[in-house]
């Protein structure tokens, strides 16, 4: 009988190297800087909803949200819904977006307030810290769990999970990334339904699961606030700041063919973290019903794989391989993109060859894994990875988008503005952290980026107003 190490072995060795022939193909047709920094603007519809529900699934649906699920009931589905509002508010730029032909998020500062070399540095390391962190979150998550499950060391596993994770980003940049993330969003749909069959049979059924749960937990919807509505209002701050400023939802935008391509690809990518949620939730109220004593919320994954057989345990790892490959190669693409557009092509070689930039970008791609590698092994904490980047970058970037873009047609927007509210909102985050605030840190960021958007705003138009009155 063939041991559980092999079976899942043998499986995501044909998963990924489904994923690795799809991404040379592409990248053999799709060539060129345009392709790697932006899929060649020319994505059709499925393949944007399908990156886009990939890249943010990652391995927290599959653990945390599962967790959530288990310890309070459908409100999985309401911390899902939060983040595909997020989305769908996105869809509302979306037009402006691919009028401008941007490529990267910092692409947006330079349109609404010029290309200031800080505030456009700044920017570009905010950008860059959210993908940066949800690597290094998948890495050390992917190695957790899969040393448990195999026995093979943390440090191995996760050196040769980011090796991999080069042949989906190499042969084409975004264009590679975004069509295996759709195969691979397609696989994670049909096993996450696979899966929620599989365990409904083995709860004994739907009214069995419901008699061995408390009603507050199963109950709908008032389940969804199971978690308790403290909870609730701080997912609301901290959820909706880091959709609205994750640089890999922007280039999916700019990556699709037009502005109605992007927002029907960002809906069905919203309906379908929506379900994630539904699938998440139930999945952890099934696991309640059958253990109610796990000690910890988190461990509910974990110890549904303990429960199936080998064949299905080689297949759901494929699963979770897949979901976490996803997110893996669209976070390195994307930091490769930031450093190669915003500070190489922009400030150190301005007449690079797109030849060149795209040669450039592999080779900094390597570097990037390898930094990501370290990190990981160094700081193992894969949620404190993602709570620090998400905060900081929402901190200094969600006021100077969204006003910025609501102001765009007054003339009152600066590079000085926008960079009092990058650094008061930075700055905010971090003494909140350091005070160890109840409310996340993030919330607090954003309050002082407004605060500092708008006097560093006035202030600068103060000065403005006098020069031109002394002048006069």
């Amino acid at each position: 009988m063939m041991s559980p190490t092999v079976a899942i072995v043998i499986s995501s060795i044909t998963v990924l190297g489904i994923g690795v022939v799809i991404s040379f193909l592409v990248g053999r047709r799709q060539k060129g800087i345009e392709n790697w920094n932006v899929g060649g603007r020319s994505l059709p519809m499925y393949v944007i909803a399908g990156t886009q529900f990939a890249t943010g699934m990652g391995g927290g649906v599959l653990v945390a949200h599962v967790g959530i699920g288990y310890s309070a009931g459908w409100s999985a589905i309401t911390y899902n819904l939060l983040y595909s509002i997020g989305i769908i508010l996105l869809v509302m730029l979306a037009g402006w977006f691919k009028k401008q032909n941007f490529s990267t998020l910092p692409d947006i500062f330079k349109r609404l307030y010029g290309d200031h070399k800080i505030m456009m540095s700044a920017v570009t390391v905010l950008a860059i810290v959210v993908p940066f962190g949800w690597m290094c979150t998948q890495l050390v998550a992917f190695g957790n769990l899969f040393s448990e499950i195999t026995g093979i060391s943390f440090t191995l596993l996760v050196i040769i999970f980011a090796s991999i994770s080069l042949f989906f980003v190499l042969p084409g940049g975004l264009a590679s990334v975004a069509w295996t993330d759709f195969i691979f969003g397609c696989f994670m749909l049909i096993l996450a339904l696979i899966s929620g069959i599989y365990m409904l049979n083995l709860s004994g059924g739907w009214s069995n699961i419901v008699s061995n749960v408390p009603e507050n937990v199963v109950a709908f919807p008032e389940g969804m606030g199971a978690i308790g509505m403290a909870t609730v209002v701080l997912w609301i701050f901290a959820i909706f700041p880091g959709a609205l400023t994750n640089q890999m939802s922007y280039q999916r935008i700019y990556a699709a063919k037009d502005a109605k391509t992007a927002k029907k690809g960002f809906i069905i990518a919203a309906i379908a973290g929506l379900l994630s949620g539904i699938w998440a939730s139930f999945m952890g109220i099934a696991i309640l019903s059958q253990n109610p004593g796990l000690e910890n919320s988190e461990l509910a994954a974990g110890w549904f794989l303990t429960q199936i057989p080998t064949w299905f345990l080689a297949i759901y790892s494929a699963f979770i391989i897949a979901t976490i490959m996803s997110t893996v190669s669209s976070a390195v693409q994307s930091v490769v993109v930031n450093i190669t557009n915003d500070i190489y092509k922009s400030y150190i070689n301005k007449n690079v060859k797109d030849r060149e930039l795209v040669k450039i970008s592999r080779g900094l791609t390597v570097i990037t894994v390898i930094v990501a590698v370290l990190l990981s092994l160094y700081y193992p904490q894969a949620l404190g990875w993602l709570q620090a980047t998400y905060a900081y970058s929402a901190a200094g970037l969600l006021v100077p988008i969204f006003l910025g873009f609501a102001l765009r047609r007054r003339n009152i927007l600066s590079a000085k503005g926008a960079m009092g509210g990058i650094f008061f909102g930075v700055i905010g985050a971090a003494v909140a952290q350091v005070m160890d605030t109840a409310v996340p840190y993030a919330v607090y960021g954003v309050v002082s980026s407004l605060v500092g958007f708008i006097i560093s705003s006035i202030i600068f138009r103060q000065k403005s107003n006098i020069a031109k009155t002394t002048h006069l």
